[in-house]
């Protein structure tokens, strides 16, 4: 037989073997090591998304939150600071030491306050939020269709996901921050009696008859180490209304 078909027979017969036991076990520690690299590239690049995601969510968020406060003041005569068991602030609805407390032209009145809502179970976005709860001009709590008592997180929360009292207040906090020329009194309220949570203002001063505040907010950043997973915004705003 000519030794060329033979050599070409012998090709073929060892091609049909297949892998042996070693060659096989190579490769599959080899196929293990490229998955375990690729699924751990995925996921790091799941958890990115995921954190551009949250500060784009939490950005937008607190922007909206804080155009609502800000025209809302505008509407108002007169801005001010209630400490937390004062009428229209409970300690029992509100963990902010401060309310803000907007003054209308027919004398009734809008209070903001910080809830922490860490703990328990939530329908909102933890692990805080801010309300707003309403007041006639004598007093009495203005309730929505279906709400039944002053400050019920269901139907006075105006924004979620803020950062707590479990999260590291924000470094600086200062009524003149980001090269603001802040005219006026330099005390900070809205933290909690910690001096955490995510809610700050600032008043030109806090008199009854005060126009002008500084609100800021601080937004948590979901799946980012403690430290680095706040997200503010603040703004300017006066009360234009006699």
């Amino acid at each position: 037989m000519d030794k060329r078909i033979i050599f070409q027979i012998g090709l073929r017969n060892n091609s049909e073997k297949g892998l042996s036991l070693i060659e096989l076990i190579v490769a599959l520690v080899i196929s293990g090591v490229v998955l375990t690299a690729a699924a751990s590239g995925f996921i790091n690049v799941l958890r990115a998304n995921q954190n551009v995601e949250s500060k784009t969510v939490r950005s937008t968020t607190i922007a909206r939150a804080i155009a609502y406060i800000q025209d809302e003041i505008k509407e108002a005569k007169t801005v001010t600071a209630v400490a937390v068991g004062s009428t229209g602030c409970p300690s029992a609805s509100v963990d902010s030491a401060h309310c803000l407390k907007l003054t209308m032209p027919d004398d009734s009145t809008v209070l903001y306050g910080f809830d922490d809502i860490s703990t328990g179970t939530n329908v909102y976005l933890k692990p805080g939020l801010i309300k707003r709860q309403e007041y006639d001009s004598s007093g009495n709590a203005v309730l929505l269709s279906g709400q039944t008592s002053a400050w019920d997180t269901q139907y006075t929360t105006i924004v979620d996901g803020l950062t707590s009292v479990n999260e590291t207040a924000p470094t600086t906090v200062a009524c003149n921050q980001d090269s603001t020329a802040w005219p006026g009194d330099t005390t900070v309220y809205g933290a909690t009696s910690g001096g955490k949570g995510g809610f700050r203002f600032c008043l030109l001063n806090n008199t009854a008859n005060n126009r002008l505040a500084r609100i800021f907010l601080y937004g948590h950043i979901i799946g980012v180490a403690d430290g680095n997973n706040v997200i503010s915004g603040s703004t300017i705003s006066f009360a234009r209304s006699e």
